[in-house]
């Protein structure tokens, strides 16, 4: 397989269920860039309906198809009505979400920015990753005939719902530097706000009476927070092990959506077990599982009591489910399934060609995320081209419970690193396996990478991607370093000397001396999560003690850009990697 051929992959994303047929966004590479149409499921044939590339958000109002067309500068809100040329209702620089309201449409959006101007900075994030400086805020507008900003200020609209009497938002960043999205009742006629609640929230919905359900925790700014499900007059609930997705580690172009659907009476929403995701059902109090399996839900859709839901496996990418009937856009591509294998209380994987071929071992990141039952485009260009593959979640991943997801706070790299070993040898055994072993991650699993390279020569070779190097330095550079980091080392001030010597302490830079391992980094130039600076400290080092060692930075791209960057450097990215590994594992 080459790196090309790994990228020819078409994911499926944001079904919506309309009378018998199923609405959903396809999106693919072609060339240098990515591709999205609508197409239509309906008695195992599959139609396209829009021809642009540049469609997505299907939904149906009153008969008729919306969606969302993106150009480069600008996004429009267009209808087909009937067999009629698609007309554009409303056009924004960037317009994230669109719902239904009274006749009209509540729209969050963003206007166009001056980009030659000078960045004045008043808060500490005044930046986030994939977006860049914060120019424009996202904004609620209503369109009734004519668009109109309701609700605007130095925060943002991250959802709106409404049921046509209340309308509800999601707002982040109210308070100074906080970093906590809460829900905020919005009167249309002034746009003023009142908050409802205190918990960080990510998804949410209205039941029949008007009352708010939604996915969140009540811990504060706290990254490793288990995620519960909350319903008016009962105690939160707990769905698997994590309450909603997204924390499934894929390396696909195309995420997971979360979403919670009130249907019928019931309400239906995502959970986390392990690597796996499922949808349950919550009927009068009762929970049941109703979407379970080896695999991760990406999103679903529910209209009476009918479920359509897409879901990636480690054999199929992409596959959409809908009364039973299943549509694969890659039906000619199937991957390896990999061996499960646990090891004390620690879940992997691993995928073996042969016991004498050499070893890829992946960390990811997070923390607070986790590898399981989701098909890795990396994972299987590596095993068709020669290698074993082995991943596992140390403690810290998400899915495992709030005791293990809390486990290395306060230790990001010791505990960790031991799971990992650990893991290594039953590997080792189990399999007999004799070749050698390199290591890779990106940004905490670049921060592990960095970590095992600099307290261990077990490697034979490294690639370390997006990483973290310097806990301390992150504070300062990084759009969440100056929060994040804190929490994680367990410091309420990180200026303070003591704070600075745990910091310190507890990054790779500090035993970079010790490094023997020829090691590859990789870097975005634009990425402002865990900014390039961390890979050159540990770039410059390795050269200076005269280690074997390699940056390669990408103009344009963020800290996604393993998933969501340019396409032709993903493409590249791909084939250096495989150049390092087969220069020090394949050739020996």
């Amino acid at each position: 397989m080459d790196s090309k051929e790994a990228y020819s992959v078409k994911f499926l994303s944001e079904p919506v269920i309309y009378q018998s047929s199923i609405y959903f966004t396809e999106k693919w590479i072609e060339g240098n860039e990515y591709k999205t149409s609508i197409f239509k499921f309906e008695n195992e044939v599959v139609e396209r309906i829009t021809f642009g590339g540049k469609e997505s958000c299907p939904m149906f109002i009153d008969g008729n198809l919306h969606y969302l067309k993106s150009e480069e500068k600008i996004n429009h809100f267009v209808r087909i009505k009937g067999n009629t040329e698609p007309l554009i209702l409303f056009s924004l620089a960037k317009i994230h979400k669109v719902v239904q309201h009274s006749g009209g449409f509540l729209i969050i959006g963003s206007e166009e920015s001056n980009n030659d101007l000078p960045v004045v900075a008043r808060r500490m994030n005044y930046r986030f990753d994939t977006r860049g400086y914060i120019r424009q805020r996202k904004n609620l507008y209503l369109f009734n005939e004519k668009l109109t900003k309701i609700v605007s200020g130095d925060f943002d609209v991250m959802d709106v719902i409404s049921n046509n009497n209340r309308v509800v938002a999601l707002i982040s960043y109210m308070n100074e530097d906080e970093g906590l999205t809460n829900i905020y009742n919005i009167d249309l006629s002034d746009g003023h706000l009142s908050k409802i609640n205190e918990d960080e929230v990510s998804s949410m919905t209205f039941d029949d009476n008007g009352n708010v359900i939604y996915i969140g925790h009540s811990e504060g700014r706290t990254p490793w927070a288990t995620k519960y499900l909350y319903l008016p007059g009962h105690k939160p609930l707990l769905l698997g092990k994590h309450t909603g997705n997204g924390s499934s580690i894929s390396d696909h172009f195309q995420g997971a959506d979360e979403n919670i659907i009130f249907d019928s009476g019931t309400i239906y929403a995502p959970g986390e077990t392990g690597g796996t995701s499922s949808i349950y059902s919550i009927e009068n109090s009762k929970v049941r599982e109703i979407v379970k399996g080896k695999f991760v839900v990406q999103c679903f859709d529910i209209k009476d009591k009918r479920i359509a839901y897409i879901y990636s496996s480690q054999k199929k990418p992409s596959i959409l489910v809908f009364d039973g009937k299943e549509y694969d856009p890659n039906s000619k591509m199937s991957g390896e399934a990999a061996e499960e294998m646990k090891v004390g209380e620690v879940e992997g994987w691993c995928m073996i060609g042969g016991k004498n071929s050499p070893n890829l071992v992946f960390v990811h990141g997070g923390p607070h995320d986790a590898y399981g039952e989701s098909y890795m485009i990396e994972f299987q260009y590596f095993l068709r081209n020669g290698y074993n593959i082995l991943f596992c979640n140390p403690r810290g991943s998400s899915s495992y419970g709030s005791e293990f997801a809390a486990a290395c706070v306060g230790d990001w790299g010791n505990g960790p690193a031991e799971d990992i070993f650990n893991f290594i040898e039953a590997a080792k055994k189990k399999y007999e396996l004799t070749g050698q072993f390199g290591i890779t991650g990106g940004s905490y699993g670049g921060y592990m990478t960095n970590w095992m390279i600099t307290h261990s020569d077990f490697f034979r070779v490294a690639i370390s991607e997006r990483c973290v190097s310097n806990l301390m330095s992150m504070c300062g550079t990084s759009d969440i370093g100056f929060w994040f980091n804190a929490m994680y080392m367990k410091v309420e001030d990180p200026w303070k000397p003591e704070s600075i010597k745990k910091l310190l302490d507890n990054s790779p830079i500090s035993q970079i001396k010790r490094a023997k391992t020829p090691t590859m980094f990789i870097h975005g130039e634009n990425d402002y999560r865990c900014p390039i600076e961390q890979s050159e400290q540990m770039f410059v080092g390795l050269k200076m003690n005269g280690v074997d060692s390699e940056l390669i930075r990408y103009q344009g791209d963020s800290h996604e850009h393993a998933r969501t960057g340019k396409p032709d450097n993903m493409v590249d990215r791909l084939n250096r990697k495989k150049e390092w590994f087969d220069r020090y594992l394949q050739s020996h």
